[in-house]
């Protein structure tokens, strides 16, 4: 093992990241059109406000972070809003791998999908004849394995998570 120290290994900063990723999750969710399996009445319920506290914290600490990363030039996005997933990883440059056509990250496909891009990246957008989401016509698919699971381990180095 090494003896470097590793970042987020605070309770207070992994509390933020585990609210920052709720606030994601949150917000996915509050985004759908409605589901599309039934809903437990568990699930149905408001969130208490002491958690939608948190997670709005959580959100604008990876809010910060995120622009930090664009600033820098680490991060250039392909979608609208909070990207947990490329955020936590320390960053990509989505806009062109997608213009490359090497795939997006899960986040980015799902907020392409949802049209939830820059009107630049929405006017490119379409559907194949099977009903596939396209862009420049060229099929958007998810990024390779190798490349989503560098990023995951990126990411569990960053926080100091065990996968």
């Amino acid at each position: 093992m090494s003896n470097r120290p590793r970042p987020f290994r605070s309770l207070g900063l992994r509390t933020l990241a585990l609210g920052a990723l709720l606030a994601a999750a949150f917000t996915a969710g509050r985004l759908s059109d409605g589901p599309l399996l039934p809903v437990a009445g568990a699930q149905q319920d408001p969130v208490d406000d002491a958690i939608v506290i948190r997670m709005k914290q959580g959100y604008e600490a990876l809010r910060r972070a995120q622009l930090a990363l664009e600033q820098s030039g680490h991060y250039v996005p392909a979608a609208n809003g909070v990207n947990a997933f490329v955020t936590f990883a320390g960053g990509y440059d989505v806009l062109t791998s997608l213009e490359n056509g090497r795939g997006v990250d899960p986040e980015t496909y799902a907020a392409l999908e949802a049209g939830f891009a820059p009107q630049a990246v929405l006017s490119e957008l379409g559907r194949d004849g099977s009903g596939r989401l396209t862009y420049k016509n060229r099929l958007v698919r998810l990024l390779p394995k190798e490349t989503l699971r560098a990023m995951y381990l990126r990411r569990a180095e960053v926080l100091g998570e065990s996968l």
